[in-house]
């Protein structure tokens, strides 16, 4: 059985890599339909997971920890929007993304191997101007592991800046962690997710 986590992140992925053009689903019709095919591809399908269970009972802390954060770098790009993205975009690169797989990986210490198996990105994903980003959970119990948020602050006569911070269930999320405060400037930035206006 392949773990949800990995086939979100195909799915995520594939639609990433298409510009959203082509989705799992897409891939799914486009299969031959007359009998000599379907058979021929099904005994390829048959004999494939096993070989794919065998792969995933290896998988490693850093490379949950890699797919984790190619997600999350797509989709905290996403939610910053194109607007916003090219003004703190080396800030994101050299601050928030180094502490942001830092984090993951100093949580995931607490898990066991068979535990990372079931460690993924939940399928709710920040919108709008809210704070969340993305939360990480354990899909084997369905709780949240890390909570990843950003907040437009304006402290008085001092500008704007994004406080990009995260909460934990190892103190249930009660506490801010701090990955970084970007400066935006005094001009009023636009709204999380904004397109370019060409």
């Amino acid at each position: 059985m392949v773990p949800n986590w990995l086939k979100r992140s195909l799915v995520v992925l594939i639609s990433i890599l298409t510009f959203g053009m082509v989705t799992p689903q897409d891939l799914l019709a486009d299969q031959p339909k007359n009998d000599s095919q379907s058979s021929k591809s099904f005994s390829s399908i048959q004999s494939e997971p096993v070989l794919t269970e065998a792969v995933l009972e290896t998988v490693s802390k850093d490379e949950v920890v890699k797919q984790l954060m190619e997600e999350a770098q797509a989709i905290t790009s996403a939610k910053i929007g194109e607007r916003l993205m090219p003004r703190i975009e080396r800030d994101f690169q050299t601050v928030i993304l180094p502490k942001m797989e830092e984090t993951i990986s100093d949580v995931l210490d607490d898990f066991s191997a068979e535990e990372l198996e079931y460690i993924a990105i939940s399928s709710a994903i920040g919108k709008g101007d809210g704070e969340r980003i993305f939360h990480i959970k354990n899909e084997l119990t369905g709780e949240d592991v890390l909570c990843f948020h950003v907040r437009r602050d304006h402290p008085p006569l001092e500008g704007y800046s994004f406080n990009f911070h995260y909460h934990t269930h190892e103190d249930q999320f009660e506490s801010h962690h701090m990955l970084a405060n970007v400066y935006w400037g005094k001009d009023t930035p636009a709204k999380f997710g904004s397109k370019m206006v060409h």
